[in-house]
């Protein structure tokens, strides 16, 4: 299943090129997020060696953080699939946009997935080289990680 995220409003020219390039950087990184083995590629593909990353009440910086993070974040994680609704910009390289995520927890059924709501900001540096591939250097996500912690409890 494809990742598609739709863009919230009219671009002005200026936003265009970045836009899409992010709005397609966006998409491989859930892609990616809702892999459970994609550790190394989720840290050193989609941030910058000294990003920040803030995920409910945990923040990690560099590269190392960002990894043990990651892992760390599938440890009562069977599944998850992220959809991204929708992408507002804030200019050529700020954004945000909200979704929902499905997590299965280990130890339940796929039927016991458990659905919340959440919403990120995420600000850009473009590599200097030739093909200009955004990275974040700040990413944070927001959501209520209350209905989460009560399905891991549900699957003890």
């Amino acid at each position: 299943m494809a990742y598609e995220i739709s863009i919230s409003q009219k671009l002005s020219p200026s936003l265009e090129p970045h836009a899409s390039t992010l709005k397609t950087f966006m998409q491989s990184f859930y892609a990616t997020s809702d892999n459970p083995t994609a550790h190394e590629e989720y840290a050193r593909e989609y941030f910058t060696p000294d990003a920040t990353l803030i995920m409910g009440g945990k923040r990690a910086t560099g590269f190392d953080e960002i990894l043990s993070l990651r892992k760390s974040l599938w440890t009562k994680v069977s599944s998850r699939r992220h959809t991204a609704t929708k992408i507002f910009f804030g200019g050529e390289s700020d954004l945000m946009l909200f979704g929902k995520v499905v997590y299965v927890m280990k130890g339940t059924s796929n039927d016991d997935g458990v659905e919340l709501d959440w919403s990120a900001r995420a600000e850009f540096v473009f590599d200097d080289g030739e093909s200009k591939k955004p990275r974040m250097k700040y990413y944070q996500v927001y959501l209520d990680t209350a209905a989460q912690l009560a399905a891991a409890q549900k699957a003890l």
